[in-house]
């Protein structure tokens, strides 16, 4: 439909071009700048994408130092995607991380999922030893178990699904695929694969 109207705007502005070429120069130069005001004031009514409310995400412990603080990564569902995060710097406040658990010899032992709510917001719904039962267990969970929430999603392991409860009372759920937790150039390192799907309107109920 914009397509439509920009291409009707710009065929007017070369037929008045055409029509009115022996008329007086100033009149011309009015009908071209209406017909550009027209079109630049329809190609400004395309709407901005919304952020996905599902998909894929491979979320990192890694931190990196920029300035005198260090930034980490973390999952936002209200955008819908991986987010930079750094406490020194005013910006949108990612749900969770994940961290790395070190053992008491230095030795990593697994990971967790972390949050800066105040609230518990993490709830282990469910888990499972076979990745197509846990994927279709998470594909068919469709109304929210608001229960047992935690503060920590802890410890964190493949063909779980955890409901998570966002400082805005919405509602997400995660699918584990995959976890890695290990030393990566001397330093404790936990990296997560997951599918995500998040109820944007407050609702309990995934559509």
């Amino acid at each position: 439909m914009i397509n439509y109207v920009i291409n009707y705007v710009i065929n007017n502005v070369i037929n008045n071009v055409i029509i009115l070429s022996d008329k007086k120069y100033t009149n011309m130069k009015k009908v071209f700048l209406f017909s550009a005001l027209v079109f630049f004031a329809f190609s400004g009514c395309e709407k901005e994408e919304s952020p996905d409310t599902s998909g894929e995400a491979t979320l990192t412990s890694y931190r990196f130092l920029e300035g005198s603080t260090y930034s980490t990564y973390g999952f936002s569902f209200e955008q819908g995607k991986v987010i930079k995060y750094n406490l020194a710097v005013e910006g949108i406040i990612p749900d969770f991380f994940i961290e790395p658990i070190p053992g008491t010899s230095g030795q990593v032992t697994g990971a967790w999922l972390a949050s800066l709510n105040l609230n518990e917001s993490f709830s282990l719904t469910a888990e499972f030893s076979d990745s197509l039962l846990a994927l279709q267990y998470f594909s068919e969970y469709k109304n929210i178990i608001d229960s047992n929430f935690v503060f920590l999603a802890n410890p964190l392991n493949e063909n779980q699904v955890w409901t998570f409860c966002t400082r805005d009372n919405k509602f997400g759920k995660i699918l584990i695929k995959e976890v890695k937790a290990f030393v990566k150039d001397t330093k404790n390192y936990a990296e997560t694969t997951f599918l995500w799907e998040f109820q944007p309107d407050g609702s309990m109920e995934f559509k």
